[in-house]
């Protein structure tokens, strides 16, 4: 799904949802499709959905699809969505003539439930919803939760965040295009917050995506220095939400490669594995308390949930935040 969640993301933007299915659910599924498909659980445009990704290069026939998507919607009591790596055009064809959700990886979509059909989503003109760049979010998060940096100039700003100039500087353009700062100054500019605390917060919110850039599964014990704990670990941690069996780490993609590349992560996997790692687009240690990821990435990458109970949870952390 690492491929397939942009997709959908870059065509329905905020209004899709995509996270593992749940053990239950998985554990319901006959033996042979459980052995055939991954599943997801999501949302989009606000409608409950199951995603069925193939798990091996078998072509089964549009027939047969039919067959399995029927098995697997009575036991999520929802739609399926087959997603498919390649397909030929008349076997599309008869998929849709069956009208079988479909998703072919970055060249259509055909949701006959949801009355969606897309081809070639990546066309001239097509607008697109617009999100701060990752170190634009890095420094309002560090404005918001390390320190105030309003009225910094960019020379400053440069010196205290883990960015060159050129990066600096644009992403307080960023930022200002957006709405959330402005700049004062001729000679030498300085940045300025149209709001405060919680004020700012909400009024980024709509601009701000999860730090995860990617995650995968590792045998390997993180070395210590990079051992912060993410997900449903910090979850528990900040709330009443129950704590996970398994370890759930953060660490920004740069240094993941890096300890791979160095052999300290010898293997990692998208599907299994005894430490689950979330690959950040920035470094969660300068964020974190104690050994923890910051509530307000925590928010970022739970924003989403369908998980009524964790949707609650995650307002009240908000709530005790010492704006």
């Amino acid at each position: 799904m690492n491929t397939v969640i942009p997709y959908l993301k870059e065509v329905f933007g905020d209004e899709v949802i995509v996270e593992p299915a749940d053990e239950e659910v998985v554990r319901k599924v006959p033996f042979i499709l459980a052995n055939t498909y991954a599943l997801w659980k999501g949302k989009i445009l606000n409608k409950q959905v199951f995603f069925a990704v193939n798990k091996g290069e078998e072509l089964l026939t549009p027939d047969q699809l039919r067959k399995q998507t029927d098995l697997l919607e009575n036991v999520v009591k929802c739609p399926v969505i087959l997603v498919l790596k390649s397909m030929e055009s008349y076997n599309r064809n008869r998929l849709i003539q069956k009208k079988i959700n479909f998703i072919l990886e970055n060249k259509q979509i055909f949701l006959p439930d949801l009355l969606v059909d897309l081809k070639d989503y990546l066309k001239p003109g097509r607008t697109r919803k617009e999100y701060l760049t990752p170190a634009a979010q890095y420094l309002l998060l560090f404005h918001l939760q390390l320190h105030n940096l309003n009225e910094y100039t960019f020379k400053k700003l440069q010196e205290t965040l883990p960015y060159n100039y050129l990066t600096t500087s644009r992403a307080v353009e960023n930022l200002t295009s957006m709405g959330i700062s402005f700049t004062e100054g001729a000679k030498e500019k300085h940045l300025m917050f149209w709001e405060k605390g919680k004020n700012l917060w909400q009024k980024a919110l709509p601009y701000l995506t999860s730090p995860v850039k990617k995650t995968v599964y590792i045998n390997d014990e993180l070395p210590e220095q990079f051992r912060i704990l993410t997900s449903i670990n910090a979850l528990a941690h900040y709330t009443n939400i129950g704590d996970a069996t398994t370890d759930h780490f953060a660490i920004s993609a740069r240094n993941f490669h890096r300890l791979h590349k160095q052999g300290e992560i010898q293997m990692f996997s998208e599907y299994d594995g005894q430490y689950k790692v979330e690959q950040w687009k920035y470094n969660p240690i300068v964020f974190g308390e104690e050994r923890f990821v910051d509530r307000l990435s925590l928010y970022l990458i739970f924003r989403n949930t369908i998980n009524e109970r964790i949707e609650a949870e995650l307002e009240t952390m908000l709530e005790k935040m010492p704006w």
